[in-house]
């Protein structure tokens, strides 16, 4: 991604965080984060779920952002929303996936 021009609300706002080892779904991209002292300002960070996603995991830029899952725990909202939603409804237990 070195020397790319990218429009953040075009190209990463809103757009789907991919595993780019599986192929899972891992998130949306929420808002973005620029180091805005750098000439011209970079991209140091994509945010999704509170969670802060380094630019340098970012493997690649397409009709999704492609990424690298390493140290990242992205599934903690659906853990949380598991544990203190889902499994309140009766009956949600024994749903099949």
């Amino acid at each position: 991604m070195a020397g790319r021009v990218l429009h953040a609300q075009l190209h990463l706002l809103d757009r789907q965080l991919i595993d780019h080892r599986t192929g899972r779904l891992v998130g949306k991209v929420d808002d973005v984060e620029f180091d805005l002292a750098a000439d011209p300002p970079l991209l140091t960070a994509l945010i999704c779920g509170g969670q802060r996603i380094p630019a340098r995991l970012i493997a690649e830029v397409d009709s999704a952002v492609k990424i690298s899952t390493d140290g990242l725990d992205l599934d903690r909202w659906d853990d949380w929303v598991d544990e203190h939603v889902i499994r309140k409804i009766p009956g949600a237990r024994h749903a099949t996936e």
